[in-house]
């Protein structure tokens, strides 16, 4: 298995834990601003730089989070952001459901985000126009329905157009929220709420450019040193190409908590489809609810007529009381036209999981092929 997918072995074996006052600011901090110094997070935080570097070591140590890097949304020249969910069928043997898993996440490298349990599947992945779309959904449903996998007929798909789509992705406000941290709302961090088309930027990389994007994206944790020794290129001019990918954004980087550790149990798929009758200013007064309330997600994606969103919940109990209050609303204003559906997985229940994983859709998006790559 690709040693970027976590398994439900690897899942299993991670405690859950407690973090200080201090160890919950740092982390915030660091999600937050990933790119500062430890000097500018002691500013930010309002803690010594020593004991912002003593936590910050300590949290990596002890696997709170993983060191990530993402493409500028920018710079992914497909047309759309496709999520795809669910049921499975509970007969299914585990190891057709093995075997099934193994190929989608083996085949499918423009897939970023991926979870497979015994009897759900959600995807999240960026295809190049319609007709490709329609392709894969051939090819992916030729096969799972051939082994019946699927309970209601065919998958649900959800699929924006990503010039002409909001897009969220941020652990930061996530975090801030499940440990209550008394920081003033930092709405920079959210990416505002219209929905206008995005300028889309074109880049032409050398081959070493491609040897550090892709390296980058696959092997995050390993230090620079060894990056440069993986690439053949040398030590003081990876270090020089890595700054000019960073600072053109073509590569950002993210900090991912690991959640299970942080205490939570669970990771919800949500979708929801906009009342047409409603104006566009009403349906993005709905999203700023969720936004203020509800900060639960770490991902969310809407345009003019649905919303799709990944959250994570603590336990149960805090679950449905955020969703009994979002139906609420729900049926106060009559902003959506359909039934909330939601995917509840708990965390322990997951098999597969693709998280914040853009190797393969950075070889896509900048056509690195394997020549490039070679030393």
């Amino acid at each position: 298995m690709n040693p970027e997918i976590t398994t439900s072995r690897q899942i299993k074996r991670i405690e859950p834990g407690k973090l200080s006052d201090n160890e919950q600011l740092v982390l915030y901090a660091i999600t937050r601003w990933p790119l500062k110094t430890d000097q500018e997070l002691s500013e930010k935080t309002n803690l010594k730089r020593s004991t912002v570097t003593s936590i910050k070591k300590r949290l990596k140590d002890n696997k709170v989070y993983r060191f990530k890097y993402r493409i500028g949304s920018e710079y992914i020249n497909e047309s759309i952001i496709k999520n795809t969910f669910f049921q499975i069928n509970p007969n299914i043997s585990k190891e057709t459901l093995k075997k099934l898993a193994r190929r989608v996440l083996e085949k499918y490298n423009n897939s970023v985000f991926t979870i497979i349990t015994d009897s759900t599947y959600v995807g999240i992945n960026f295809v190049k126009d319609f007709a490709k779309l329609k392709i894969g959904e051939y090819d992916f449903e030729e096969v799972w329905k051939k082994h019946e996998v699927f309970v209601d007929g065919y998958p649900q798909y959800v699929n924006f157009a990503l010039k002409h789509a909001n897009i969220y992705f941020n652990y930061a406000d996530l975090i801030r929220h499940i440990f209550r941290l008394d920081i003033p709302d930092d709405n920079d961090c959210l990416y505002g709420h219209t929905i206008k088309d995005r300028k889309l930027k074109t880049v032409n990389l050398s081959v070493n450019e491609k040897k550090v994007v892709f390296h980058l994206c696959k092997y995050p944790d390993k230090d620079t040193k060894t990056l440069a020794e993986m690439t053949g290129i040398r030590n003081q001019m990876f270090r020089k190409i890595k700054r000019k990918i960073l600072d053109k954004g073509i590569l950002k980087p993210v900090i991912v908590p690991v959640l299970k550790k942080l205490d939570n149990e669970l990771i919800t798929y949500n979708y929801f489809k906009f009342n047409q009758a409603k104006s566009l200013e009403e349906r993005i007064d709905f999203v700023k609810y969720l936004d203020n309330e509800h900060p639960h997600h770490f991902l969310r994606a809407y345009d003019e007529n649905e919303y799709i969103s990944l959250c994570v919940y603590r336990n149960y109990s805090v679950y449905y009381k955020n969703i009994q209050a979002i139906d609420e609303y729900i049926a106060k204003t009559n902003i959506m036209t359909n039934k909330t559906e939601t995917a509840v997985v708990p965390i322990n229940d997951i098999k597969y999981f693709k998280n914040v994983v853009f190797s393969g859709l950075c070889r896509k998006v900048f056509d690195i092929k394997d020549k490039d790559l070679k030393l």
